[in-house]
Protein backbone atom coordinates (compact mmCIF):
# COMPACT_ATOMS: atom_id res chain seq x y z
CA UNK A 1 0.00 0.00 0.00
CA UNK A 2 0.85 3.51 -0.58
CA UNK A 3 1.69 5.81 2.38
CA UNK A 4 2.00 8.74 0.45
CA UNK A 5 -0.79 10.83 -1.14
CA UNK A 6 -0.29 11.26 -4.85
CA UNK A 7 -2.13 14.49 -4.92
CA UNK A 8 -1.54 15.93 -1.17
CA UNK A 9 1.08 18.27 -0.03
CA UNK A 10 1.48 20.04 3.54
CA UNK A 11 0.14 23.55 2.02
CA UNK A 12 -1.09 22.25 -1.59
CA UNK A 13 -3.17 19.92 -3.61
CA UNK A 14 -3.22 18.90 -7.19
CA UNK A 15 -6.65 18.47 -8.05
CA UNK A 16 -8.95 18.45 -11.28
CA UNK A 17 -9.80 21.77 -13.24
CA UNK A 18 -13.37 23.51 -13.48
CA UNK A 19 -13.49 24.85 -16.90
CA UNK A 20 -16.00 27.19 -15.75
CA UNK A 21 -14.69 28.24 -12.86
CA UNK A 22 -10.64 28.19 -13.13
CA UNK A 23 -10.99 29.96 -16.42
CA UNK A 24 -12.59 32.85 -14.79
CA UNK A 25 -9.37 33.37 -11.72
CA UNK A 26 -7.05 32.27 -14.94
CA UNK A 27 -7.76 34.89 -16.93
CA UNK A 28 -6.61 37.44 -15.12
CA UNK A 29 -2.94 35.94 -14.95
CA UNK A 30 -2.78 36.35 -18.77
CA UNK A 31 -1.59 39.70 -18.13
CA UNK A 32 1.32 38.23 -16.97
CA UNK A 33 3.52 37.51 -20.03
CA UNK A 34 5.45 34.97 -18.39
CA UNK A 35 2.90 33.03 -17.37
CA UNK A 36 0.77 33.55 -20.97
CA UNK A 37 3.30 32.38 -22.83
CA UNK A 38 2.84 29.23 -20.79
CA UNK A 39 -0.62 28.95 -21.83
CA UNK A 40 -0.23 29.09 -24.99
CA UNK A 41 1.91 28.99 -28.17
CA UNK A 42 1.11 31.87 -29.94
CA UNK A 43 1.63 35.38 -29.61
CA UNK A 44 1.16 36.60 -26.09
CA UNK A 45 -1.54 38.55 -25.29
CA UNK A 46 -4.45 38.89 -22.44
CA UNK A 47 -7.26 36.03 -23.00
CA UNK A 48 -10.44 36.06 -21.76
CA UNK A 49 -12.35 33.43 -19.57
CA UNK A 50 -14.31 32.02 -22.57
CA UNK A 51 -10.85 31.09 -24.67
CA UNK A 52 -9.27 29.77 -21.44
CA UNK A 53 -12.67 27.22 -20.70
CA UNK A 54 -12.67 26.01 -24.41
CA UNK A 55 -8.60 25.35 -23.58
CA UNK A 56 -9.20 23.62 -20.52
CA UNK A 57 -12.36 21.80 -22.24
CA UNK A 58 -9.87 20.41 -25.51
CA UNK A 59 -7.30 19.55 -22.92
CA UNK A 60 -9.32 17.41 -20.83
CA UNK A 61 -10.73 15.84 -24.31
CA UNK A 62 -7.03 15.12 -24.91
CA UNK A 63 -6.29 13.24 -22.01
CA UNK A 64 -9.16 10.70 -21.90
CA UNK A 65 -9.03 10.65 -25.81
CA UNK A 66 -4.95 9.96 -25.92
CA UNK A 67 -3.94 8.93 -22.35
CA UNK A 68 -0.59 11.04 -22.99
CA UNK A 69 -1.50 14.07 -21.48
CA UNK A 70 -1.77 14.78 -17.38
CA UNK A 71 -2.96 18.04 -16.16
CA UNK A 72 -4.43 19.36 -12.53
CA UNK A 73 -4.81 22.89 -10.81
CA UNK A 74 -2.89 23.21 -8.00
CA UNK A 75 -4.98 24.55 -5.19
CA UNK A 76 -3.98 25.75 -1.80
CA UNK A 77 -5.04 23.33 1.24
CA UNK A 78 -6.57 26.40 3.42
CA UNK A 79 -9.60 28.15 1.33
CA UNK A 80 -9.08 25.49 -2.15
CA UNK A 81 -7.62 28.79 -3.75
CA UNK A 82 -6.28 28.26 -7.29
CA UNK A 83 -2.96 29.24 -7.69
CA UNK A 84 -1.20 27.53 -10.89
CA UNK A 85 -1.40 24.57 -12.84
CA UNK A 86 0.45 21.66 -13.36
CA UNK A 87 1.05 19.85 -16.56
CA UNK A 88 2.36 16.58 -18.33
CA UNK A 89 1.73 17.48 -21.94
CA UNK A 90 3.06 14.61 -23.57
CA UNK A 91 3.93 10.56 -22.37
CA UNK A 92 6.17 9.15 -24.54
CA UNK A 93 5.16 5.84 -23.69
CA UNK A 94 7.53 3.27 -25.84
CA UNK A 95 10.57 5.28 -24.08
CA UNK A 96 9.34 5.68 -20.73
CA UNK A 97 9.65 9.93 -20.22
CA UNK A 98 7.60 12.74 -20.27
CA UNK A 99 7.94 16.95 -20.80
CA UNK A 100 6.72 18.56 -17.22
CA UNK A 101 5.08 22.48 -17.02
CA UNK A 102 4.59 24.27 -13.75
CA UNK A 103 2.98 27.55 -14.32
CA UNK A 104 1.59 29.71 -11.41
CA UNK A 105 -0.71 32.85 -11.12
CA UNK A 106 1.76 35.10 -9.25
CA UNK A 107 5.64 34.92 -8.91
CA UNK A 108 5.33 34.81 -4.86
CA UNK A 109 3.01 32.05 -5.22
CA UNK A 110 5.90 30.22 -7.40
CA UNK A 111 8.28 30.75 -4.79
CA UNK A 112 5.85 29.33 -1.83
CA UNK A 113 4.86 26.70 -3.60
CA UNK A 114 6.23 25.76 -6.60
CA UNK A 115 8.71 23.16 -5.74
CA UNK A 116 6.00 21.18 -3.53
CA UNK A 117 4.11 21.49 -6.84
CA UNK A 118 6.71 19.93 -8.79
CA UNK A 119 7.64 17.29 -6.60
CA UNK A 120 4.01 15.91 -6.23
CA UNK A 121 3.81 15.93 -10.26
CA UNK A 122 7.24 14.44 -10.03
CA UNK A 123 5.86 11.80 -7.34
CA UNK A 124 3.21 10.95 -9.87
CA UNK A 125 5.41 10.55 -12.64
CA UNK A 126 7.94 8.44 -11.36
CA UNK A 127 5.83 5.89 -9.07
CA UNK A 128 2.09 5.91 -10.54
CA UNK A 129 3.20 6.55 -14.45
CA UNK A 130 6.28 4.30 -14.17
CA UNK A 131 8.39 7.10 -15.82
CA UNK A 132 12.06 6.44 -16.43
CA UNK A 133 12.92 10.51 -17.25
CA UNK A 134 11.01 13.80 -16.97
CA UNK A 135 12.30 16.92 -18.42
CA UNK A 136 11.03 20.55 -19.43
CA UNK A 137 12.26 23.37 -21.54
CA UNK A 138 12.85 26.69 -20.10
CA UNK A 139 14.08 30.22 -21.52
CA UNK A 140 17.27 31.72 -19.85
CA UNK A 141 15.18 35.03 -18.78
CA UNK A 142 13.09 32.70 -16.05
CA UNK A 143 15.62 32.57 -13.59
CA UNK A 144 12.83 31.58 -11.10
CA UNK A 145 12.02 29.01 -13.21
CA UNK A 146 15.38 27.15 -13.49
CA UNK A 147 15.91 27.58 -9.25
CA UNK A 148 13.05 25.74 -8.75
CA UNK A 149 13.84 22.72 -11.62
CA UNK A 150 17.34 22.25 -10.53
CA UNK A 151 16.40 22.55 -6.84
CA UNK A 152 14.15 19.87 -7.85
CA UNK A 153 17.47 17.98 -8.71
CA UNK A 154 17.10 18.67 -12.74
CA UNK A 155 20.30 18.84 -14.30
CA UNK A 156 21.17 21.68 -17.26
CA UNK A 157 21.59 19.11 -20.34
CA UNK A 158 21.13 20.96 -23.29
CA UNK A 159 21.26 25.15 -23.93
CA UNK A 160 19.52 26.17 -27.47
CA UNK A 161 21.05 29.44 -28.02
CA UNK A 162 18.95 32.74 -28.68
CA UNK A 163 15.41 30.35 -29.19
CA UNK A 164 13.25 32.90 -27.71
CA UNK A 165 12.99 36.43 -28.48
CA UNK A 166 11.67 38.54 -25.61
CA UNK A 167 12.00 42.32 -24.34
CA UNK A 168 13.94 43.46 -27.50
CA UNK A 169 16.82 40.45 -27.00
CA UNK A 170 16.91 36.63 -27.88
CA UNK A 171 17.56 34.12 -24.98
CA UNK A 172 19.08 30.81 -25.12
CA UNK A 173 16.34 27.89 -24.48
CA UNK A 174 17.74 25.27 -21.19
CA UNK A 175 16.47 21.73 -21.69
CA UNK A 176 16.54 20.42 -18.13
CA UNK A 177 16.21 16.75 -17.41
CA UNK A 178 15.23 14.08 -14.23
CA UNK A 179 15.98 10.78 -14.17
CA UNK A 180 13.99 8.10 -11.76
CA UNK A 181 17.11 6.49 -10.16
CA UNK A 182 18.10 10.98 -9.12
CA UNK A 183 14.64 11.39 -7.79
CA UNK A 184 15.18 8.05 -6.18
CA UNK A 185 18.31 8.95 -4.50
CA UNK A 186 17.30 12.23 -3.19
CA UNK A 187 14.32 10.96 -1.61
CA UNK A 188 16.08 7.66 -0.27
CA UNK A 189 13.42 5.35 -2.42
CA UNK A 190 14.86 1.68 -2.99
CA UNK A 191 15.12 1.49 -7.16
CA UNK A 192 12.59 -1.40 -7.85
CA UNK A 193 14.71 -2.26 -11.07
Amino acid sequence: MIETPLFNGPNIHLTAIDPEKDAAVEAAWTYDLDYVQWVTEKPARPLGALALKKRHEEWQKKTEDTGSQYYWAIRRTEGDELIGFVRIPFVFWSHAYAIVNVAFGSAENLVLFGREALELVLRYGFTELNLYRMETSLPAYREDAQALFEQAGFLLEVRRRKAFFRGGQYWDALHYGLLCHEWQAQHQIAEVL
